[in-house]
């Protein structure tokens, strides 16, 4: 038996928004990122270092998959999220070590460098958790989906009105006040899509969530 995420489970993102269990070419398996170098280009990064973590992700993938391999998250309290086929996400574990990759010499992780201020773009893996940033920077939310009900969880709901709105105001003073998605990542830095002047999308550093307030760690007593 499995027991599906408590808190938020990730849907709708793009690839490069998670990380997958491949096998490797030199044998066994190994953890791939989707690295974005620009809209029209992407490099497909490895790291064979992280057996256990693999091992956590490929025992949930062989339950509810029959077959290992596939996509998987790793949220801001360090659990492990496997997406379940009939929607939601079970909880495979959690890991505390930092995935990083190689890119030509340079490693690409969810720890940004320091001197990296908001607003400035983001250089590291789009990988992370989606969050819905409340248009005028008055909250975050997200959606809990349970079968065909869907209810809009709110930072301000757990934390109260002000400590929410701190916060989100200092994230809409570079996404913007318009809100919309932010996502934060295991290293527990936030970064966002914004619109570029020539139509498309690039992304941006928001900073780190440091001391603020923020939803409360779910409840995940065991894993399946």
């Amino acid at each position: 038996m499995f027991a599906f995420y408590p808190g938020l489970s990730p849907s709708n993102v793009n690839k490069d928004a998670k990380y997958s269990v491949v096998h490797s070419p030199a044998g066994g398996m190994e953890v791939r990122l989707v690295y974005r170098i620009s809209a029209r280009e992407k490099e497909l990064l490895t790291n064979d270092r992280h057996e256990s973590l693999v091992a956590m992700v490929n025992e949930v993938k062989e339950k509810i998959n029959g077959t290992a391999g596939g996509a998987f998250y790793i949220n801001e309290h360090h659990h492990v999220l496997v997406p379940h086929p009939e929607g939601g996400c079970v909880y495979a574990g959690t890991y505390d070590e930092i995935l990083e990759f190689d890119y030509d010499g340079q490693l690409i992780g969810p720890v940004p460098p320091s001197d990296l201020d908001p607003g400035a773009a983001w250089p590291g893996p789009h990988a992370g958790i989606p969050y819905v940033l409340c248009a005028g920077g008055t909250d975050i939310r997200y959606d809990a989906v349970s079968g065909r009900r869907i209810r809009e969880v709110r930072l301000s709901d757990d934390v109260g009105q002000e400590p929410a709105r701190l916060l989100a105001r200092r994230l809409a003073a570079v996404k913007g006040n318009a809100g919309g998605r932010v996502y934060i990542n295991e290293a527990s830095h936030f970064f966002a899509p914004v619109n570029t002047a020539t139509g498309g999308v690039s992304y941006v550093y928001l900073g780190a969530l440091d001391d603020d307030a923020w939803f409360p760690v779910p409840d995940v007593p065991g894993r399946f």
